[in-house]
């Protein structure tokens, strides 16, 4: 039956049945193949367009390497120096003789003095506290606490607390509070620095 309708068809129908079927391999063809190569295109072109800024901070990061590098070698030395430059031991006798003397020299009243272990900012170090009760009038407690400042660079005050004694006045006596924190290398390093021969430098306070 279908061979009888087909031979029946004259030229025009051929013609028209051959560019339907044309048509519909076109359509199949480009659903079927050519739009989901154009959707991988565009999946592929916005990973790479993701992918451009972050190779570009790659290359930035690493032509930053060898600097990085240069300031990290410079700081672990910095850190070394700083570390062999610190005193082994508290010697606690000549602190206080060095914050009385400038005490005297400054005009203020040394009132009480404690002392007590603290923590340090790292494990090489140890630390001590000193903490100090003062009397004396603001211009002497200004000029011992810059003494203070300038006594060692392997110390630093904290908890400073400034409080007028008695009847306010124009120059009135201070009653002050600090904690001055000495540092110095810690037990364990001196002796594997000395276990291993390592030269270190004892600085003095």
């Amino acid at each position: 039956m279908l061979n009888l309708s087909l031979s029946r068809l004259g030229q025009r129908e051929w013609a028209l049945l051959v560019m339907a079927l044309t048509v519909i391999l076109a359509l199949l063809w480009y659903f079927l193949l050519i739009a989901p190569i154009r959707q991988e295109t565009e999946a592929v072109r916005n990973e790479i367009a993701t992918l451009i800024p972050e190779r570009d901070r790659g290359r930035q990061a690493q032509r930053a390497l060898p600097e990085l590098r240069a300031a990290i070698a410079e700081l672990q030395a910095e850190r070394q120096a700083f570390l062999r430059a610190l005193p082994r031991e508290e010697r606690l006798g000549e602190v206080l003789n060095a914050l009385l003397s400038e005490a005297a020299r400054s005009g203020v009243t040394v009132r009480a003095l404690n002392r007590s272990p603290t923590s340090a900012p790292v494990p090489e170090v140890r630390a001590v506290n000193l903490a100090l009760s003062l009397e004396g009038p603001f211009p002497e407690t200004y000029a011992y606490l810059r003494r203070l400042e300038g006594l060692s660079r392997f110390s630093s005050i904290s908890g400073l607390s400034l409080a007028v004694a008695g009847e306010p006045s124009l120059n009135p006596t201070l009653n002050t509070s600090l904690t001055l924190t000495l540092y110095m290398l810690a037990k364990d390093v001196e002796e594997l620095e000395q276990a291993s021969g390592t030269p270190g430098g004892g600085g003095g306070q």
